[in-house]
């Protein structure tokens, strides 16, 4: 019994990452170079429509389909991820992936921005009630992102995660599990998509094959070394999968809103 429990909680990789993988694995030296940038490319370009379709929603039809600290999150997580890409790319000699990897998020970094602002501007009652004002929502998202950007950074540290690479499969996580759970609370389908859905249910699929970016690039996050990256992302599977469900319980929006504009799919 100690054995197993000792396999399951009390045993740890024996190595983590480093920077020298990226370089290795996204060099057109790797035998599985072509697979790599695959699946690289595939998971960047799931992550920039996740976010394309947030900001689509919220023109459209006013609400987002993430809440607040998941904005919040996901900014403290990419603004810090410039740099921490940037001095990557310095350490290493310029390698492409991280000077790609550094613009790629400072076009995420102004998406979750401009989502901030719609916060503020647009769903400002529905997240915080009349009484709080443009001032006042300024005040609190502000806080918000003071406590996560230093939180992000610190457990960036703890695990040591010089690429953030760890921190990134969180996001993931987050994306697969919170917008179903989120648009069910709302209990409607106005600021959310089944189109929106699939995608992120492809996404956290992609996340969690064995094939995954992440295994790609080190065998720190292989199934021999880190079964729990795949326990959870079974988790987070099954929970992007109920929200096709949820979807499709909740009374559908109509096909033009009151706002004159055609509602996403």
């Amino acid at each position: 019994m100690w054995s197993f429990l000792n396999q399951v909680s009390a045993t740890y990789p024996k190595a983590t990452y480093s920077l020298q993988d990226f370089v290795t694995a996204f060099s057109p030296s790797n035998p599985h170079f072509g697979l790599t940038l695959g699946v690289a490319g595939l998971t960047f370009l799931i992550g920039f429509v996740e976010y394309i379709y947030s900001f689509i929603l919220i023109n459209r039809e006013g609400k987002s389909p993430y809440n607040l600290l998941m904005h919040a999150y996901y900014f403290a997580i990419d603004s810090m991820g410039i740099i921490v890409f940037a001095t990557a790319s310095h350490a290493v000699g310029g390698f492409w992936i991280f000077r790609l990897a550094a613009v790629a998020e400072v076009v995420w970094t102004l998406f979750e921005v401009y989502n901030l602002v719609m916060c503020i501007y647009v769903e400002r009652e529905a997240i915080w009630g009349p009484d709080v004002t443009v001032k006042m929502a300024w005040w609190r998202v502000i806080g918000w992102l003071v406590v996560l950007v230093p939180t992000v950074n610190l457990f960036r540290v703890f695990m040591h995660d010089p690429a953030m690479f760890k921190w990134y499969i969180f996001t993931n996580i987050l994306m697969g599990i919170m917008p179903g759970l989120y648009w069910e609370k709302r209990g409607t389908q106005v600021g959310a998509s089944k189109g929106l859905a699939i995608v992120i249910l492809i996404g956290t699929i992609n996340s969690f094959l064995p094939t995954n970016m992440w295994a790609a690039v080190s065998s720190y996050f292989s199934w021999q070394q880190n079964p729990w990256f795949y326990v959870i992302g079974v988790i987070a599977i099954g929970f992007a999968s109920r929200t096709l469900v949820v979807l499709h319980r909740l009374p559908a929006k109509p096909q033009r809103l009151a706002n004159g504009k055609k509602s996403i799919w």
